[in-house]
């Protein structure tokens, strides 16, 4: 869903409704795009100046930034740069100092709303996004850009109780922001544990351990381990392994001396038949012919 205008922010009209905001009260949502090398650049940075924080302009308002398109910058006051792209998420807090602004040859597209909040929502967004949790990646999220789309519909064409409504669609962007954060940082710690499984098995390709042993090194379950081995590389820890002894394999029939035999044990195969029926199955040829060839 892609709006056509370039930039668009709508605030919220101020009614009798607004006390009416479960603890959030929304002023305005809008959307930003920025085309590459549009003329609006200076030194090779196309900035949001309103919000330089050397210059010190700063609100009374948190402003929840969705990055959708683009790479940029971004700089809190007592901070150093921080690299910013699609997918990530700024918080921007009350009377903070900040600025941010995308690299000049990529079109740059973001989502905002800003907001306040009363004393415990206030506390809350502090606690949940402190000073190193202002940069939230979350990934492309088609429910929460259908979520600024919606929020942009409710204030252009003024629904009764829209601060109700919206109120409301901001605790589901927000809620949604820490699932999925939590969720990308899940994922991290996935696919570290999974790197360091393949490490493990490229170290002791010669040496006999059990994939059972790997887990337990990893301080994971191995049915744990096993169902996220095969959702990040697409084969099973056991095909994998085998693989990995495979090459050892090619590697040892035409680099060394030794006999078929000794390279079957050496690479902990149960006997040679089974080295010789699963290198066969693999490359097409036997052990002997392999070496025979290379």
């Amino acid at each position: 869903m892609e709006n056509t205008d370039l930039q668009s922010e709508f605030s919220n009209v101020i009614n009798s409704d607004n006390y009416l905001n479960f603890g959030l009260t929304v002023n305005s949502v809008g959307y930003k795009t920025i085309l590459p090398n549009e003329n609006i650049a200076r030194a090779g940075r196309s900035k949001d100046y309103k919000y330089q924080y050397k210059k010190g302009r700063v609100t009374d308002e948190f402003k929840l930034i969705y990055i959708t398109k683009g790479n940029g910058i971004v700089q809190f006051e007592n901070t150093g740069e921080t690299e910013i792209s699609k997918g990530k998420i700024l918080i921007i807090m009350p009377h903070q100092k900040y600025e941010y602004y995308h690299i000049n040859d990529t079109e740059w597209k973001e989502y905002f709303i800003r907001f306040e909040a009363d004393a415990v929502y206030f506390q809350l967004i502090k606690l949940l996004f402190g000073e190193d949790r202002q940069v939230v990646d979350i990934g492309f999220n088609e429910e929460l850009i259908r979520l600024f789309h919606r929020a942009v519909d409710v204030v252009k064409n003024g629904l009764n109780s829209s601060q109700v409504y919206l109120s409301g669609m901001l605790l589901h962007i927000l809620g949604l922001v820490i699932a999925e954060s939590k969720s990308m940082a899940i994922s991290k710690k996935e696919i570290q544990i999974i790197e360091q499984a393949k490490v493990i098995m490229n170290e002791n390709v010669l040496e006999e351990i059990s994939l059972q042993e790997i887990a337990s090194r990893l301080n994971i379950s191995y049915t744990t381990f096993r169902k996220n081995f095969k959702k990040y590389v697409g084969l099973s820890p056991a095909k994998y392994f085998s693989e990995l002894r495979l090459d050892k394999a090619k590697q040892l029939l035409t680099e060394t001396s030794g006999s078929i035999k000794e390279i079957a044990y050496m690479l902990q195969f149960s006997s040679i038949e089974h080295f010789a029926t699963i290198f066969k199955k693999t490359t097409g040829m036997t052990p002997k012919d392999y070496r025979q060839i290379k």
